[in-house]
């Protein structure tokens, strides 16, 4: 593979690797935000018990996790053809 290729696909995994981090922390601050609104009501039964479940807080944070790994994989796949020998 040409030096272009394998340059290209290690930038792409650098790309979802900092993609996956800004996920991760704006899932926190997401979070910290819709919780510490709570805890400033009067009924703060959902801010101790964290009941009822609220999936929408964690999508940010999954969709963190995925971007990571397939940055990860693809920093692999782009120093495998970068040393490949053929």
């Amino acid at each position: 593979m040409t030096f272009a290729t394998w340059q290209a696909i290690l930038g792409m995994g650098i790309f979802f690797i900092l993609l996956g981090i800004v996920s991760v922390l704006w899932s926190r601050r997401e979070q910290t935000q819709y919780y510490d609104s709570i805890s400033t009501r009067r009924d703060v039964k959902e801010f101790l018990t964290r009941e009822p479940y609220r999936p929408w807080l964690s999508a940010w944070l999954i969709g963190g996790r995925i971007c990571i790994v397939i940055g990860v994989v693809l920093l692999v796949v782009s120093v495998i053809i970068r040393y490949r020998v053929f």
